[in-house]
């Protein structure tokens, strides 16, 4: 909310509560027409969907807020545990949230739950869950008037298409605006004014393991270009090689390449210097994301080595500081042969591979650094249940598989290791498979065209389904120091593509990289820009 409307809406109310004036909801509606009676009432329309059971709208009434739980489907669903928790503001010791259990939801009918009346003042975020569904959204509260603000829209402005698997997007620092994107197949692209060059920068497709159209985690996963790229040409990629051996699916190389000397939208396939290669024993949980850190180290990420549950020899790959996998790395490519270590790696001197700067990671699809306060966002994918958001740190275990997010996956291995729990770093934010497959990282928004989300982490969920592609992008927003809440960048019209990425530009601008094909096969991925209303 615009800080002159909010003083305006204050005004208003305080004017009324003085002249002993009662406001309905629907003239507080009035107050905000700009941005509410777009909705036309006071409410936020949300739809999530866990089987055939809906939290609707959520409603403002005076001193309460009300949830509608639908039931959408044919067959009457029964003992659906709801609650309403209201967090921020102040002057609200009043109120207390409200929970209870809805003995049946009948087939096609909306029940309706309501909170005790609250009493408060200043920005609050609303959650409603019901059974394991569940939807933030954000208010504001004087005394016992209660406003929700709409959920932001997102717009897409289609930049490039005609893709197979776009998989990664950035930019070469340069000045120039250009966008890279890298395809799963092996090629990297130049988008140029939006316009996508018909001749890609960079092809290794004849470097790539054979990829299987059905469904792949392997192939160009990751692209970085040096900070000094203006300056030196190099740029880097992440990819997967074929590799033959007992126990070994493919190799993963991550290589240095230059830019041609003759054009500047041309690389030098010739000039591929291979910095790190690692055995891979299964096709998934590669890993793949390249990033330079505010420290000038490159940052890369491993998966856990692939399969189910880590079931990799006694302890898994995530705990164990002698692999690569399930790790994230650093290294100082600008000395070496053919890099160094930096010096405050956290196992250089002790046991553990130097290399190493955090663990316990079992496939960290997309992370990067906040370029304001420096601090490096994951997305580790979940197993079962639970996708999971951190906070990484210098030397920090961030858990798997002895917990898949903020839950025990296997508490036993704690106890092998003798691991005391409390001394693991847990998740920002966790969701589980209700509300989505997989997690896919993003950035925290510092761009000018979305101010509504400047500050905030937008990331992204592949799909809810396998079989249908439907895609979801959501922001956490730090309502307080250490308190995330997240909501949903709601579409005009439904996406229904798979998510794989998000990219960013150098005016810190947002991309999505979707498609609809489930394996890398076909021409439907494309990259789209992300405008937030």
């Amino acid at each position: 909310m615009g800080e002159n409307m909010k003083q305006l809406f204050i005004g208003i109310v305080v004017v009324a509560i003085c002249s002993g004036i009662l406001l309905p909801s629907s003239t507080l509606a009035s107050i905000y027409s700009e941005e509410v009676v777009n909705t036309g009432k006071t409410s936020v329309a949300l739809h999530i969907q866990q089987s055939d059971l809906e939290i609707g709208a959520i409603l403002s009434d005076f001193g309460r807020i009300r949830a509608e739980i639908k039931n959408v489907g044919d067959e009457d669903i029964n003992e659906v545990e709801w609650s309403i928790g209201i967090d921020g503001g102040i002057l609200d010791r009043l109120h207390q949230d409200k929970s209870g259990t809805l003995t049946e939801v009948r087939a096609g009918t909306t029940e309706i739950v309501a909170s005790d009346t609250l009493f408060g003042l200043g920005d609050i975020a609303i959650t409603v869950t019901a059974n394991n569904i569940e939807k933030t959204v954000e208010g504001f509260i004087i005394l016992f008037f209660i406003i929700i603000y709409p959920e932001a829209n997102v717009d897409f402005e289609t930049v490039a298409s005609g893709l197979n698997s776009p998989v990664v997007l950035t930019h070469a620092g340069d000045g120039s605006n250009r966008l890279f994107v890298g395809d799963q197949i092996g090629k990297i692209y130049v988008i140029q004014d939006d316009t996508l060059l018909s001749e890609p920068f960079l092809d290794i497709t004849e470097n790539l393991v054979s990829l299987d159209t059905t469904y792949d985690e392997r192939g160009l996963l990751g692209l970085v270009f040096h900070p000094d790229y203006e300056t030196n040409g190099q740029f880097y990629v992440y990819y997967s090689a074929p590799k033959d051996g007992e126990g070994i699916n493919h190799e993963s190389r991550l290589s240095r390449f230059l830019v041609s000397s003759e054009n500047p939208n041309k690389a030098d396939p010739t000039s591929e210097t291979i910095l790190f290669r690692l055995d891979q024993p299964e096709a998934n949980h590669n890993g793949g994301q390249l990033v330079f850190g505010p420290d000038g180290y490159l940052y890369f990420g491993l998966g856990d080595g692939g399969g189910a549950g880590d079931q990799h020899g006694t302890i898994g790959n995530g705990q164990d500081i002698n692999t690569y996998l399930g790790s994230i790395l650093r290294i100082d490519v600008d000395t070496g042969d053919p890099y160094a270590i930096p010096p405050d790696n956290p196992f250089v001197g002790r046991e553990g591979l130097d290399e190493i700067y955090a663990w316990g990671f079992r496939n960290p699809w997309k992370f990067s650094f906040d370029r304001e306060t420096e601090r490096l966002f994951v997305a580790d994918v979940g197993q079962d249940e639970w996708e999971e958001i951190d906070i990484v740190e210098k030397g920090g275990n961030y858990g798997w598989r002895i917990m898949e997010a903020n839950h025990f996956y296997d508490q036993d291995l704690a106890d092998l290791l003798g691991i005391d729990i409390d001394s693991l770093n847990m998740p920002i934010h966790e969701y589980n498979h209700d509300l989505g497959r997989s997690i896919t990282g993003g950035y925290v928004y510092r761009g000018e065209r979305s101010p509504t989300i400047v500050g905030s982490y937008v990331f992204g969920d592949w799909s809810t389904s396998f079989v249908r592609a439907n895609g979801k992008l959501y922001y956490l927003k730090e309502t307080e120091p250490g308190v995330w809440q997240r909501f949903e960048l709601q579409p005009s019209q439904p996406l229904n593509r798979f998510v794989l990425s998000l990219g960013k530009d150098e005016n810190g601008e947002l991309y999505l990289l979707s498609k609809t094909t489930l394996g890398p096969s076909g021409t439907t991925g494309d990259v789209r820009r992300i405008v937030v209303n």
